[in-house]
């Protein structure tokens, strides 16, 4: 893979456009701030994993935690969310550089579901993260790792908090609908056409990636969607998905 701080799924161009987003990012940053309070977390520990340097997040989130686990390679990203979090109040703040996601699920050794077993009941957050590892694996290990993820990470969600939002369609065409857009299960791929973006507008050339975000989270139950504008001329359409757990299946918050 890519140094980390030049890799295709974030590194200097991400900042880069960070700094430059301006008004472009406001709308997608109010409604994922508008979610997150919903998720119903209880401890007050938890693995944050490929924040970046955590721009999307809303302080009331982040504070919501005393003791956080970073996984963030980008030495960037790491040191300004790590600065971020220490001066938000968050008591203990461990930064981990080494790679603890992807690495161990293809070759073994210690990882995500090493630290997920040592606290059973650590809330567990994927910061836009999964939809980007399309980016950073070519096929079939990209399929191995997503199997991996299934078989490994996910029997540790039971009885935990956790929640993700990652990319699931990032192209020149703005989807156009009421953010967060909430549903009972994950939509499929026809009706996201159809009920999340525009007409073709004119016969407009109009180019959607798949990011392949099917599959790692079990598809029955709610997701919500948001739209992301990166750029002036790129869009991003962002799945969340979370636990939804009743707070007395976990320890008392401490």
């Amino acid at each position: 893979m890519p140094r980390a701080w030049l890799n295709p799924a974030g590194g200097l161009r991400y900042h880069a456009r960070a700094l430059l987003a301006g008004r472009a990012w406001r709308p997608f940053r109010a409604a994922l701030a508008g979610w997150l309070p919903t998720f119903d977390s209880p401890v007050a520990r938890a693995v944050l994993v490929g924040p970046s340097a955590g721009y999307t997040f809303p302080d009331a989130f982040l504070r919501r935690f005393s003791a956080i686990t970073v996984l963030e390679p980008d030495p960037i990203a790491g040191a300004l969310i790590g600065r971020r979090l220490r001066r938000l109040g968050v008591a203990t703040v461990r930064l981990e550089r080494a790679d603890r996601l992807i690495a161990p699920l293809l070759q073994g050794g210690a990882g995500l579901a090493e630290l997920l077993r040592a606290d059973p009941s650590a809330s567990l957050i994927f910061g836009n993260i999964l939809g980007q590892t399309r980016f950073l694996l070519q096929d079939p290990d990209f399929e191995r790792f997503k199997l991996a993820f299934r078989e490994q990470i996910v029997p540790l969600l039971a009885g935990r908090a956790w929640l993700s939002f990652h990319d699931r369609l990032s192209g020149n065409l703005a989807p156009i609908f009421d953010q967060p857009h909430t549903v009972p299960a994950r939509l499929d791929d026809r009706v996201i056409l159809s009920e999340l973006y525009p007409p073709n507008p004119g016969g407009a050339q109009v180019e959607l990636f798949d990011h392949e975000s099917a599959g790692f989270f079990a598809g029955d139950q709610a997701h919500s969607y948001f739209h992301w504008q990166i750029d002036r001329a790129r869009h991003h359409l962002i799945e969340g998905v979370k636990s939804a757990l009743a707070s007395w299946q976990f320890e008392t918050r401490r």
